[in-house]
């Protein structure tokens, strides 16, 4: 027992204490959700630009009141700064959007001309390749009323970002507004009439009801539709960044100890059991530390934006659970494959059935979160390699998940991680202090045989 402390003592020596440990445990969730927090900030670094935007209005009746309602956002948007903190935080999240929508002013020209023809329009584009222009636009005259109705009319913009752009949005839904008032006029139509008859009606989000202590109905709202997505993702997020980061330093530690044969000086003090079992047991302590780090940092950040009232603390012990089983399922797997092959490039191809197995939930996390119980959550809840993550998601979603499935998940990953170490465990025996390298799965598992 005492040699097995040691072992798992010195390897999670080995794996916490190197730069490249500590390099990769900074940088992965930098990588995978650095992306969110600097969007907003990069966003608004480049907004706050004076955009000139052309426009030829046929119709004669709509450019005017489109200029009005675009200086009354400039003005709105420079008295109503999004870091103006006497405005509420959600009042500015609305308005910054999501992501943090850059914050723009346009300044509206009316074109000389009521449309464009071929010369015009490419030396307009020109100006837009240029940066002296960001954009024009036509109105044809039938945008109001024409002799035939149309089904649709189409209002062309042009800009280099037309597809994406908030300006061509923006417009889209002022001028629909306006047109859709004129219309009314023009058929003699009470537009406030109209108005009141048109107010939305708003389908709130609402979580089943519980029953209270005094018996009676108790519910609350949904949050938004953002922390929704994201919670449950980074949940599952964090599961991969644990059983990266553990399973990864046993690849390199199998290949170590056989090329340059130190696991020819251990075999005379430990029996293979022995060094592989407390190779895993420091692996194992090794993912805790990983896990309490970033869960605590997740906590932080969770907690900075009010999000920890929609992650459920039940969630906690069945995530250690899952943690802890994956971290065996899968190390146990990179420990032999490094013990079997010589180079580092040979792991590369032999490792890549497994890592696909493992990120199959993050490729398909979306339908997963849509429909936890369906048929495709439900299998790679039950299969081994894909269980850790497609489990703590489905439970991470808020939905109610069938009881009996979390615990029969993971006495199936126990069955199949026991399994996994024990043959694994063969495998590593007969491949220690062999001079060959296997270079396929096939020849790895031939090696049961010694």
């Amino acid at each position: 027992m005492y040699k097995l402390l040691v072992i798992a003592h010195r390897e999670y020596a080995a794996m916490v204490a190197t730069k490249t440990f500590l390099f990769t445990l900074i940088m992965m969730p930098i990588l995978m959700f650095g992306g969110l927090i600097l969007m907003p900030k990069l966003s608004k670094l480049g907004g706050g630009k004076t955009k000139r935007i052309v426009v030829a209005d046929a119709t004669g009746k709509l450019f005017e009141g489109l200029k009005l309602a675009a200086e009354a956002r400039n003005l709105a948007l420079k008295s109503k700064q999004p870091t103006d903190e006497s405005h509420p935080k959600d009042e500015r999240e609305n308005r910054d959007g999501p992501f943090g929508d850059q914050i723009d002013y346009w300044e509206l020209e009316l074109a000389s001309e009521t449309s464009f023809d071929s010369a015009r329009k490419l030396a307009l584009s020109d100006e837009i390749r240029e940066g002296k222009l960001y954009a024009f636009v036509e109105i044809p005259s039938n945008a109001v009323e024409g002799s035939e109705p149309a089904s649709q009319v189409n209002v062309t913009f042009v800009s280099q970002d037309a597809l994406l752009s908030s300006a061509r949005q923006w417009m889209n839904g002022v001028v629909q507004e306006m047109v859709r008032t004129m219309r009314l006029e023009q058929l003699g139509v009470d537009v406030g009439l109209v108005a009141k008859a048109s107010l939305p009606i708003n389908f709130v989000p609402t979580v089943p009801y519980k029953a209270t202590k005094d018996g009676e109905a108790s519910t609350a709202e949904t949050g938004n539709v953002l922390v929704t997505l994201l919670l449950p993702f980074g949940v599952m997020m964090l599961m991969f960044m644990v059983i990266f980061l553990a399973a990864q330093p046993m690849l390199e530690s199998g290949m170590e100890e056989k090329s340059h044969r130190i696991a020819e000086v251990l075999l005379g003090s430990v029996s293979p059991t022995q060094l592989m079992a407390g190779k895993l047991i420091g692996n194992v302590a090794g993912s805790l530390m990983i896990f309490a780090i970033y869960g605590v940092g997740g906590w932080l950040v969770a907690d900075s934006n009010e999000w920890t009232k929609d992650l459920p603390l039940s969630l906690l012990p069945w995530f250690i659970i899952f943690q802890l089983l994956g971290v065996l399922f899968f190390s146990s797997i990179f420990l032999t494959v490094g013990a079997s092959i010589s180079e580092l490039k040979e792991a590369q191809s032999l490792l890549m059935p497994v890592w696909l197995v493992l990120v199959a939930p993050m490729m398909v996390w979306l339908v997963a979160l849509r429909d936890p119980n369906g048929p495709v959550a439900t299998a790679m809840s039950f299969f081994p390699p894909s269980a850790p993550l497609m489990m703590i998601l489905r439970l991470a979603s808020g939905q109610t998940i069938p009881w009996w499935q979390p615990p029969l998940a993971a006495i199936v990953l126990v069955i199949a991680t026991s399994f996994v170490v024990f043959f694994a465990g063969k495998i590593y025996r007969n491949s220690l202090l062999r001079n060959d390298s296997a270079s396929t799965f096939r020849q790895i598992l031939g090696r049961l045989r010694g």
